[in-house]
């Protein structure tokens, strides 16, 4: 699930790329994390705003997620999340997320939130979300990621395909973004598809 204030992305679906090595972290230009006490705070607070909560669904129709929700979350063990931010910034600019993390058949669903209002450079969700996905195909050895896009949301529609997402298809009208209906663009991701850190500009 994506933010509009989130990502950029485009149609084009990208061919298969290998994955990232660690040799790629020293050129990375963020930081990535875990959430501490203080960050849930943020993050219940970005979620309390409608310019952000409206491109997102975490169940029942609920876009909220209040802090309560995200400790029981982030105390499950099948939610990777991670705040980032740039280097020399404390305070964090988004987080990243693959949640529902089910070993049994080794796929979780991705999401991603940017909050514009705060430091960032060019690509730094994309960096991010890259290293992100890494971790959840070597470390939790996922062999699936899944992702959906609001229709109307080009920012995340484009961050998803140069991140190597798979168009894959349409759940119609079963959204709402500012009291219009609208659709859910569904993707998914295989380890071998997932971007090459050049492809950061």
């Amino acid at each position: 699930m994506m933010s509009e204030r989130s990502m950029r992305m485009s149609d084009r679906m990208s061919a298969p790329r290998p994955l990232l090595n660690a040799a790629n972290d020293a050129s990375e230009r963020c930081w990535l994390r875990e959430p501490d006490s203080d960050d849930v705070g943020s993050i219940a607070a970005w979620f309390a705003r409608t310019d952000i909560n409206q491109w997102f669904d975490f169940g029942l129709g609920r876009q909220d997620l209040p802090a309560l929700a995200l400790h029981a979350m982030l105390n499950t063990g099948r939610h990777r999340i991670r705040v980032f931010g740039p280097d020399g910034c404390r305070a964090p600019s988004g987080l990243v997320a693959v949640s529902e993390v089910t070993h049994r058949f080794a796929t979780g669903s991705f999401w991603v939130l940017r909050d514009r209002r705060r430091p960032a450079y060019p690509d730094m969700a994309y960096e991010a979300s890259l290293r992100l996905l890494r971790e959840a195909f070597e470390l939790e050895q996922l062999r699936c990621i899944t992702a959906w896009a609001v229709q109307s949301n080009a920012r995340s529609r484009r961050l998803l395909a140069r991140l190597g997402f798979r168009l894959i298809g349409l759940h119609r009208d079963c959204h709402v973004v500012d009291d219009m209906r609208v659709g859910r663009l569904l993707y998914d991701l295989l380890p071998e598809e997932l971007a090459v850190v050049s492809d950061v500009s």
